[in-house]
């Protein structure tokens, strides 16, 4: 089972390599939007096929390539399409929704460094 890390304000699980994040309001975010939120960044979405990296500390939506001491990293800040699905049962493989998720304060994103 994998180590997933709560706080007041955020709930943090990293699988394969890739760290995943949601942040704010997490009162009513249970586990399994955090598993799947790691799910389907191995499963889901083809990071390969993205060509547009920015390169940005933004934490508005999107995809970005950052550096840091430790390596070149990449982020994907997830769009509130994308948080539907994963808060508002918006997929047929979607966690159980959480009601009124879109008036709760929620960034979620995935990390993860590269070569």
């Amino acid at each position: 089972m994998d180590l997933i890390i709560r706080s007041n304000n955020s709930i943090e699980l990293t699988k394969d390599g890739m760290h995943c994040v949601i942040m704010g309001d997490v009162k009513d975010v249970r586990d399994e939007h955090i598993e799947k939120l790691a799910e389907w960044a191995r499963c889901l979405w083809d990071y390969d096929k993205i060509t547009m990296w920015k390169k940005s500390d933004s934490m508005s939506p999107g995809y970005f390539v950052r550096n840091s001491e430790e390596g070149k990293y990449k982020v994907h800040v997830l769009d509130d399409d994308q948080k539907a699905d994963l808060f508002a049962g918006a997929r047929k493989d979607s966690p159980e929704s959480i009601e009124d998720w879109e008036k709760k304060e929620l960034l979620v994103y995935i990390d993860w460094f590269v070569e």
